[in-house]
């Protein structure tokens, strides 16, 4: 595809409050080792990720007329993205995450709330967006209007993507209008019933779809086209110092590859290398790479593939032998 992409998303924005801890603790105390502030969310962090590599980006959601929802709003215009579908409720609070980091796996725990805002309403969202975009990427938040928002794009021959990571009212329905569906392993189980990941990525695809996916986490990730179970294996950094944000960045990344109109293959090696070099850094943005940073690590990954694959041809010929 010639030109650059246009991805619009809809759904959870708040501000994460990050903190970096020698052991996530239970009924004790530990000193912070390292800690930041920074604006979060599936769908908003998968579009912040689809902007650093160079696409054209808006998203739609709401915040609380608090000063955490000017900072909310302040980082997400910072990365470029149009924000006029983002709505500020008055009197209202804004969502927030807190997130306890392991220093050592860089595993994390999150709580989070809502805040008091009101959901976005069907009407606010602007049609003539929905339509100048390439693809409309969702979380299952902000569910009336995503709703209409879905169908709306499909009419108009919009490719819509969702992130399945929590069962919630209304997903079923999204997902039914879904394109691409990529679901984490634990929704993906739940969901379909089935504990296997190769059962669970045939079963998400259904009628009408294009791609299925599960992630992995260290394994990962698994997807299906209709014809073929694809894998990807994961893409090896070091140091992991934090994965909050992993996931929203694979999406992101996913859908930028997407509407390049890469092989199914190439974008789920390609969101797998921008989800791992996020993980470098504190923060779901604070990692995620540019494009020509992306690319080079890349060609990195599929060389390392290749040379495993033959190292494995190589071994069962001579196992033949």
């Amino acid at each position: 595809m010639n030109g650059t992409p246009h991805i619009t998303g809809i759904g959870y924005c708040g501000m994460d409050y990050l903190c970096v801890l020698p052991h996530i603790p239970l009924d004790d105390k530990v000193e912070i080792i390292e800690s930041l502030m920074q604006g979060g969310g599936p769908a908003v962090t998968a579009i912040v990720a689809a902007a650093r590599l160079g696409a054209a980006t808006a998203f739609c959601g709401v915040v609380g007329d608090d000063e955490r929802g000017s900072q909310i709003l302040r980082g997400i215009v910072a990365e470029g993205v149009d924000t006029a579908g983002l709505k500020t409720r008055k009197n209202s609070a804004s969502p927030a995450g807190f997130c306890w980091i392991d220093r050592q796996s860089g595993k994390r725990s999150i709580a989070w709330t809502r805040g008091s805002a009101r959901p976005l309403k069907p009407h606010e969202i602007d049609r003539g967006l929905l339509c100048a975009s390439d693809l409309l990427h969702l979380d299952g938040h902000q569910t009336s209007a995503a709703l209409i928002a879905a169908k709306c794009a499909r009419k108009h021959g919009v490719t819509v993507s969702t992130d399945a990571g929590t069962i919630m009212p209304g997903i079923e329905d999204l997902l039914e209008l879904s394109g691409i569906v990529i679901a984490s392993q634990p929704f993906a189980a739940r969901y379909t019933g089935a504990h296997s990941p190769e059962t669970a990525v045939r079963k998400l695809f259904t009628a009408g779809r294009r791609f299925a996916g599960v992630t992995l986490g260290k394994r990962g990730s698994i997807g299906f086209d209709g014809k073929r179970i694809l894998r990807c294996p994961p893409f090896e950094v070091s140091p992991v110092v934090d994965t909050t944000g992993a996931g929203d960045t694979y999406h992101g990344a996913f859908a930028f590859a997407a509407v390049q109109g890469r092989p199914w293959e190439e974008c789920m090696r390609f969101a797998t290398v921008v989800a791992a070099l996020k993980c470098t850094r504190l923060g779901g943005r604070t990692g995620i790479p540019d494009l020509q940073t992306a690319e080079r690590h890349l060609k990195n990954f599929v060389t390392t593939q290749y040379d495993v694959i033959r190292a494995r041809s190589v071994h069962y010929q001579k196992g033949k032998a």
